[in-house]
């Protein structure tokens, strides 16, 4: 039977792979994955589904509700307003003086690669950092990013990976974001958001400089090889010339959302209430006040409802996995693996994060059921955190990463021609980064 056990996860975990890439939805497909994992390890299909499928959506639900709802007014108030757009353009600004002055006195702007890299992870990384979808943000990031790849002639196939690397990767796993992963550590541990901050920041640091080594080197062979930007026919997202609130008004939410959260470690909900309230107030009038507020406010309800069923659902296939008779044999072949406590902490929470489909997901459907056999092992509950949060981002960007396929579909481009940059940018590097985290942790248990 565990044989048995263990091809019934490894098939339930292709099919969810497989059925995600041809779009079913993840609500249908999560379910049925999971009791198709629940029947192969001979496990009662109904007490599956009732007891330990709709118990474990129900912990998440409670969780992250609260802070996926008011995420998602926060990113349609900044979307709607403009603000987002408004930090951007003045990163965007600071980091091509030199290159817009070359352009205003009629000179041909052929902007080095690793500038326009920079540049696109300095505003990604800055956005991000508040905690908004990375989703939403793509679409105010994918036209500046394109004007950049223009400049300096990158080819449109590396936006994906570019954009992606910039977004989901060292701002979701940084000490003090608002990210999800972030927040759920907190929720379930009960530890700070500023857990190891000290390996936490420099492990930020290696991935973006990974990313940004890589993307340079690779966007230079590729221009020298002829293979330079093409336009798009057409670019999703905002126009670039609406009217926006001060970059200094725009930012003040995100500031006290950081500060009160970070600095004076108020609930996380306090916090983000605070952001709503600070936005509806400043940016009042370029969201077109309370004739704008009610159809800013539409979508709001249904995409708080989508994202947290779906990474609810999809972290009960690891509470499936977590209760099968196959996952003792599994967790006691993981334990007794040699090497650092910490490595098998990222190799647990990479696989169940890849099986799941997302790293929220991976988080809820490992925290809850793994943290006590971690600690039994000796392992500090902030470095658990910290070491949890990056490895939270290894596997989480497949092919069938619902962010990958957007992505894909701003910038125009194929997956064949696109994911290879993608796995480099938020796959290998994550990975490497994740395992540099814990031998940080390890080497230096006092960091945490």
């Amino acid at each position: 039977m565990t044989a048995l056990g263990i091809l019934g996860i490894v098939i339930g975990v292709a099919v969810l792979i497989y059925g995600a890439y041809k779009g079913i939805s993840t609500i249908i497909l999560a379910p049925l994955c999971g009791l198709l994992i629940a029947l192969f390890n001979g496990m009662n299909l109904l007490t599956t589904f009732s007891e330990t499928m709709l118990p474990a959506t129900c912990n998440y639900v409670t969780a992250m509700l609260g802070p996926v709802l008011c995420g998602c007014v926060i990113a349609a108030l900044y979307n709607k307003s403009g603000a987002a757009l408004s930090i951007a353009n003045a990163l965007y600004d600071l980091f091509t003086i030199k290159a817009r002055k070359q352009a205003a006195a009629g000179e041909t702007v052929v902007m080095r690669p690793i500038l326009a890299i920079i540049t696109i992870y300095v505003i990604g990384t800055v956005l991000a950092y508040s905690g908004m979808n990375p989703v939403v943000l793509m679409f105010i990031l994918f036209p500046i990013s394109m004007d950049l790849f223009a400049k300096a002639r990158i080819p449109r196939a590396m936006g994906p990976g570019v954009v992606l690397g910039a977004l989901a990767t060292a701002a979701c796993s940084m000490p003090g974001t608002t990210s999800d992963q972030n927040v759920i550590a907190v929720q379930m541990l009960g530890t700070s958001p500023m857990a190891a901050a000290i390996p936490g920041f420099i492990g930020g640091g290696v991935v973006l400089a990974i990313n940004i080594v890589m993307m340079n080197i690779i966007s230079k062979k590729e221009i020298a090889a002829g293979h330079v930007y093409t336009p798009p026919k057409e670019l999703a997202g905002r126009p670039t010339d609406v009217k926006t609130p001060h970059w200094i008004v725009s930012i003040i939410p995100i500031a006290v959302t950081l500060i009160t959260f970070n600095g004076l470690h108020w609930n996380i909900l306090i916090a983000m209430m605070l952001n709503i309230i600070l936005s509806l107030i400043f940016f009042f009038p370029y969201y077109e006040g309370f004739k704008g507020l009610k159809e800013l406010i539409k979508p709001v309800g249904e995409q708080t409802t989508m994202l947290v069923l779906q990474v609810g659902l999809l972290g009960a296939i690891g509470a499936v996995v977590a209760a099968s008779p196959s996952f003792p044999i599994l967790t006691n072949g993981l334990l007794s693996m040699g090497g650092p406590a910490l490595f098998k902490v990222v190799i647990a929470i990479a696989l169940l994060t890849g099986a799941s489909g997302s790293g929220p997901a991976g988080l809820s459907a490992t925290l809850p059921y793994m943290s006590e056999t971690f600690t039994s092992m000796g392992i500090n509950l902030n470095a658990l955190h910290r070491v949890s949060v990056f490895a939270s981002q290894t596997l989480d960007t497949l092919p069938t990463n619902p962010g990958y396929i957007i992505a894909t579909g701003i910038a125009e481009v194929e997956i064949k021609d696109s994911y290879k940059y993608v796995f480099l940018t938020t796959v290998l590097s994550t990975t490497i980064t994740a395992f540099v985290v814990a031998l940080m942790l390890t080497v230096v248990p006092g960091w945490a």
